[in-house]
């Protein structure tokens, strides 16, 4: 229910209102910037944020597993926001219910943690993933030979109603030779960007995924 099919090098990619997507042909969830333990990192600070922000998210994840079956879920950076902390505990219960699932997480530049910790997690941590033309890195890759796919950016768009209120929303950008993903964690910020008219731009609203380019 109010997913969005787009076809790019040939591979159907299916935008979920979740701030995912479904990768049908290899069965693979793909999301960005989880900033597992950002929570943690506030609370260290003196902010009173619940973890359960992150709890939700696992809640999330667990209800699209459920729908797609997947075959592998790519973190494509950002998975974890800092240092360790006890959100680290929660992500690792969690992936271990999942052994039939490869996960791989493409190291972004919050993925701090010593190499120790991934290792003995059920993460495969890689600098960059090409899969079927398409490339995955956290951060653009400028100079790709590949469709490059990242996160990092939080990109987001402002819609401007008949009354001239604004109201801004996550997106998913797709442009000639790359695309931005939209941060999955619900305790992030936004960047608002600026499309061009060559742009495919995808917002995220309420449980559906609208068209805006």
């Amino acid at each position: 229910m109010g997913n969005y099919k787009f076809t790019i090098e040939g591979q159907s990619l299916y935008l979920l209102p979740d701030k995912v997507i479904f990768w049908s042909q290899q069965k693979a969830l793909i999301l960005s910037d989880l900033h597992i333990g950002k929570a943690s990192h506030f609370r260290k600070a003196g902010v009173p944020i619940s973890s359960r922000v992150h709890i939700n998210e696992f809640f999330i994840l667990d209800a699209l597993i459920a729908e797609f079956n997947p075959a592998k879920i790519l973190f494509v950076g950002d998975l974890f926001h800092s240092d360790f902390n006890q959100e680290w505990d929660l992500f690792y219960t969690w992936s271990h219910n999942y052994a039939n699932i490869e996960m791989i997480l493409i190291r972004g530049n919050h993925d701090i943690l010593p190499d120790s910790v991934y290792q003995n997690s059920r993460l495969r941590v890689l600098e960059q993933l090409v899969i079927d033309n398409l490339e995955f890195t956290h951060e653009r890759n400028e100079n790709s030979d590949w469709y490059n796919i990242s996160g990092h950016l939080h990109p987001a768009v402002s819609l401007v109603g008949h009354g001239k209120q604004s109201l801004k929303l996550p997106c998913f950008m797709f442009r000639p030779d790359h695309a931005f993903l939209p941060a999955f964690g619900h305790f992030t910020g936004l960047a608002k960007i600026k499309p061009n008219k060559k742009d495919n731009i995808f917002v995220v609203a309420e449980n559906e995924i609208i068209h805006v380019s």
